[in-house]
């Protein structure tokens, strides 16, 4: 075993300079030209950025726990854990095995018609809209619709979701402010005063917070409220992120999306290569309690460790020429976007019918993307995706826009 890390100097790979954040890829490639995984003491961070070596770390739960915190900040304003994903077993096993029956093949595919439906919808106004915000038209109400369906919950609006789904990641951020704090608490002040009397019978929400879920696994009380809110949260930000990129990746790289139009039974690759392509969810955090080892590198207990999820999915000894996009990629499913072993998302299965169903309505209609004014990157320090993506279409149809 190595005694010590790598150590950058300060300032010099800080994850969350403004160079950064701005452009991560090239600062990703160097991280991992400096060894499986960097200590950053400026931020005291040890920061895993290679493919093999964040598997590693995500599926060893025992040695990097979740039950600390999974951001580089644990807030403390906010008393209760969301229990999916800030568990251990055998919590996170009983939270999990009492929403699982939702997540499904078959619960999922009962979504179908309600997914496809509007993804039909939202592809049909773009194109009629011709010219517009691809954030507000197709990212925001996309996995909105979806989370209805899933949930029940009617939110006030998709911003207002769009929002509140923003909040809970960048309020545990370096940079989260009070004002993130508040919208957090507006979402669940929302969700316990308006939205759960509001559902209907026979969702998910009602079998979550009336039933405890399968068996009644979920304790009474705030565990049920706080499972909920983090399925319905994290379905949002995460999709919508990912839709916004794959626009843009289509703008950047129209031979593909040709490729796609012409070949619809590459969706279902296609979405996995968008994951692993402008993967939403840049990084999340283990904690260790005691002193291990990542490849040979000594790592300190109390130790606060990123897996950059989305270095791991541009890591060239797992991904050939990995910053291009690539739908027919044969390993592209390989990405770990959604997280991997214990904590891998449960929402992957509606995650991906959203964006097949609206690859498939927008191949369809969309003839090419193209830039239709400055596109601007939000500021969150968690989820790379824009704030706005001025875009147009060029009917497939050949109609004007």
């Amino acid at each position: 075993m190595v005694d010590l890390a790598f150590t950058a100097e300060p300032t010099d790979l800080d994850p969350y300079s403004p160079q950064a954040q701005r452009d991560p890829h090239p600062y990703y490639d160097r991280l991992r030209e400096l060894g499986p995984v960097v200590h950053v003491p400026e931020r005291d961070v040890w920061l895993v950025a290679g493919h093999a070596e964040a598997v590693r770390v995500l599926r060893h739960h025992a040695e990097f726990v979740s039950g600390d915190g999974v951001t580089f900040d644990v807030p403390t304003t906010r008393t209760e854990r969301y229990p999916l994903i800030e568990n251990d077993p055998p919590v996170h096993d009983r939270v999990r095995r009492a929403v699982q029956p939702s997540f499904t093949r078959n619960a999922i595919e009962r979504l179908r018609p309600g997914v496809e439906a509007a993804a039909a919808a939202i592809a049909q106004d773009a194109v009629e809209r011709g010219e517009f915000d691809a954030v507000q038209v197709v990212a925001q109400e996309m996995p909105d619709r979806a989370m209805t369906l899933l949930t029940g919950l009617t939110p006030p609006s998709a911003q207002t979701l769009a929002d509140w789904s923003d909040a809970t990641s960048r309020g545990e951020e370096p940079s989260g402010t009070q004002e993130h704090a508040a919208q957090v608490m507006e979402a669940l002040t929302w969700l316990a005063g308006e939205g759960l009397p509001a559902m209907p019978a026979h969702c998910l929400g009602r079998s979550i917070v009336d039933d405890g879920g399968a068996g009644g696994g979920l304790e009474e009380g705030s565990q049920r409220l706080m499972t909920l809110a983090s399925i319905w949260l994290a379905g949002i930000d995460s999709t919508g992120a990912l839709l916004g990129n794959a626009i843009d990746a289509f703008v950047e790289a129209p031979d593909q999306w040709d490729l796609l139009r012409s070949r619809p039974d590459l969706i279902p690759n296609a979405v996995e290569e968008l994951m692993r392509f402008g993967t939403p969810f840049q990084a999340f955090f283990r904690r260790t309690r005691a002193v291990t080892e990542i490849e040979g590198v000594e790592v300190p207990a109390g130790a606060r460790v990123g897996v950059l999820l989305a270095a791991a999915n541009r890591d060239p000894r797992r991904f050939p020429d990995p910053h291009r996009l690539d739908v027919t990629r044969e390993n592209a499913r390989q990405h770990v976007a959604l997280g991997h072993a214990l904590h891998v998302c449960l929402g992957s299965p509606l995650a991906r019918m959203e964006v097949a169903s609206l690859l498939t309505e927008l191949t369809r209609r969309v003839a090419r993307f193209e830039r239709a004014g400055e596109a601007l990157r939000s500021p969150s320090q968690t989820v790379r995706k824009f704030a706005t993506l001025p875009v147009r279409v060029v009917r497939a149809d050949g109609a004007p826009a």
